[in-house]
């Protein structure tokens, strides 16, 4: 009996003895593996008592230069296109109205009205042939559009010139029925008949006659009551005003060339305007 208790508190002894040995390993390997938390970094300052909005003005040295770097990106994106496809046929619509009116005077006094009429019939002609090639599919948009403007420019011209070979002015009233004329017509067969040169062609001619029903008008009453004069002038810088908001809009907001040449047709219209309006005679 005394051999065996013994045996048991030796095996109580080693047992303990190995509890030790586990729960010293067992801390050794807790404390190894231990994890290192970093110190924690001081919070930056917050200033107290500014609003988000405060802090979104604090800065304005830096939204400045961006919006000015956008309008700019915006000017000369697509500066070639603005030039060829907006001012430079606004330009040549211009130069051409003024020149078709300049070669008429000598040419009326070299040769007379009959000279006139092979003026008139020769410009005619021109007309037709460009109208032609504004109605022609195989031409791309621009074309079409280009030939569309100069047709409807040369037409308008021959109406004009018409006044002075046939000897009588073309009444407001008859100008009138003309413009209704066109507008109906041109409502009923704009989007389903007309193609692009065809439109430019007709609100070429029509925006012709509504600038010189506008101005004309001024003018006639003007003449009866003087205190009207004002008025014409008033007209005329309005439209000064206009062909600058076309010029501005042609650099900065178009993005196609077929908008830039609409605009161009709307700056000859207002350019019409300012010219009769500044020169004192029709076009």
């Amino acid at each position: 009996m005394k051999r065996k208790s013994r045996k048991s508190g030796g095996q109580t002894t080693t047992s303990s003895n190995q509890e030790s040995v586990k729960s010293n390993s067992k801390s050794r390997r807790h404390a190894g593996d231990a994890v290192i938390t970093p110190e924690p970094r001081e919070a930056a300052p917050v200033v107290v008592g500014v609003s988000v909005s405060e802090r979104s003005f604090a800065q304005p040295r830096h939204a400045v230069p961006r919006a000015m770097g956008k309008a700019w990106m915006r000017v000369t994106q697509d500066l070639s296109s603005k030039f060829w496809d907006g001012l430079i046929p606004m330009a040549a619509l211009v130069l051409l109205t003024l020149t078709l009116h300049m070669i008429a005077a000598p040419v009326q006094g070299f040769w007379g009205l009959s000279g006139l009429l092979v003026y008139l019939v020769a410009l005619l002609g021109l007309g037709v042939v460009l109208l032609n090639h504004a109605i022609l599919q195989t031409h791309s948009e621009i074309v079409q559009a280009w030939s569309g403007l100069v047709s409807g420019s040369v037409m308008w011209f021959v109406i004009i010139l018409s006044e002075k070979v046939g000897g009588a002015q073309v009444p407001g009233a008859t100008i009138l029925l003309l413009l209704v004329v066109i507008a109906l017509v041109s409502t009923i067969l704009w989007k389903s008949v007309f193609p692009i040169g065809v439109k430019f062609f007709v609100l070429t001619v029509f925006l012709a006659a509504v600038a010189r029903l506008w101005v004309g008008s001024q003018q006639a009453m003007a003449g009866v009551w003087p205190v009207l004069n004002q008025t014409l002038m008033i007209s005329g810088y309005v439209a000064l005003g206009a062909l600058g908001a076309v010029f501005f809009w042609i650099i900065t907001l178009s993005r196609e060339r077929i908008q830039r040449l609409w605009a161009a047709l709307w700056g000859w219209f207002w350019a019409l305007q300012v010219l009769a309006v500044f020169l004192g005679k029709l076009l």
